[in-house]
């Protein structure tokens, strides 16, 4: 995913956990990641669709 879909995808919190995982302040991990930090991206991503599967899954099972 390019750094744009990221920026299109991102939800309210996305920097919050970004920053958790990366042990550092919300604002200095949207920095990395606007400065193209590759491993702030790539957690960012992870962070994404990890959010993405669990609302698919659990909008599947409640369906049936």
């Amino acid at each position: 995913m390019t750094i744009e879909q990221l920026k299109e995808k991102i939800q309210y919190g996305d920097y919050q956990t970004l920053a958790k995982v990366l042990g550092i302040s919300a604002d200095a991990a949207k920095m990395r990641f606007f400065r193209g930090d590759e491993k702030t991206a790539n957690v960012l991503q992870e962070i994404i669709a990890m959010r993405e599967n669990l609302i698919s899954l659990h909008r599947t099972t409640e369906k049936v």
